[in-house]
């Protein structure tokens, strides 16, 4: 239990739970302190419980700890079907609501997650603003984190776009510094992948090319031979860094090619990434 301890230690503090409020309704102050120093065993439930309110699955938090994986945050949920219905006042009236909790309950968590559905109604909503505060509060707390849960990989992925050019590349360079020790679990990577390549079409459409081509190039590292539709969808996007640099026809075949391919996978797939070609061929 001694690692054990330790590891929910880091990401306590690094979440910035005191003792006090970690353990509070759950387990005892002097229990949980001893726990962490490996002192004291703890039961499953409990710890289940303590990993809640850190927003960590338990299979999350075993991986941290060299084992295994799986789960989601609630919120998230809602906030994509709201945002699948482009429904403004329902999102902001969820951040307000965690930007109420920040305020009551002192939890970082609260307030990551009201950017991060701030970021959201940006999306829909260019005009909205998203404060350097708030911007600078998130890039903070995703730097601060050593090991990265699906939490973490959902928080990135969904306010990408509030970010800087020169934000998103020191985040990536943490991203893979996290990869590369293990501290974003297998499961994960998967996603973050989605979430790189969407930073990747973010960039270009802004004419972003050569930040864009340094994500392209990151992406190496995590696509491994059986993630069909993450290789195919880069093939697109390496198509367009080439368009962009000037290569019009290299890459407009190299495009199409991925979209063919995608037409075998799924057809709507194919076709989103048709409209997006279409738009740069514009």
């Amino acid at each position: 239990m001694d690692h054990i301890g330790k590891t929910f230690r880091t990401l306590r503090k690094e979440r910035g739970y005191t003792l006090k409020t970690m353990s509070k309704g759950i387990v005892s102050f002097s229990y949980l302190s001893k726990f962490e120093q490996g002192k004291s065993d703890i039961t499953l439930s409990t710890l289940i419980k303590l990993l809640q309110r850190l927003n960590i699955s338990i299979n999350e938090f075993l991986f941290f700890n060299k084992i295994i994986i799986t789960e989601y945050n609630h919120l998230f949920k809602k906030v994509s079907i709201e945002y699948t219905k482009n429904n403004l006042p329902k999102l902001l009236e969820f951040s307000e609501g965690e930007r109420s909790l920040y305020k009551e309950t002192g939890n970082p968590y609260h307030k990551c997650n009201a950017i991060m559905i701030s970021a959201i109604v940006y999306d829909i909503d260019e005009s909205y603003d998203v404060s350097a505060e708030d911007k600078e509060f998130l890039i903070d707390y995703l730097v601060n984190c050593t090991y990265w849960s699906k939490y973490e990989v959902s928080l990135f992925g969904n306010a990408h776009a509030i970010f800087s050019a020169s934000s998103l590349l020191v985040l990536l360079k943490e991203i893979e510094k996290r990869a590369d020790a293990y501290k974003i679990k297998n499961q994960n990577v998967r996603e973050l992948i989605m979430v790189l390549e969407n930073v990747c079409l973010s960039l270009l459409r802004e004419g972003k090319v050569e930040e864009a081509k340094e994500v392209s190039i990151s992406l190496d590292a995590f696509i491994v031979t059986n993630y069909y539709y993450e290789k195919t969808r880069k093939l697109f996007i390496d198509g367009l860094i080439h368009f962009l640099e000037g290569n019009v026809e290299e890459g407009t075949v190299k495009a199409k090619k991925a979209i063919e391919i995608m037409r075998h996978m799924d057809e709507q797939f194919a076709e989103d990434h048709l409209a997006e070609l279409d738009k740069f061929l514009k």
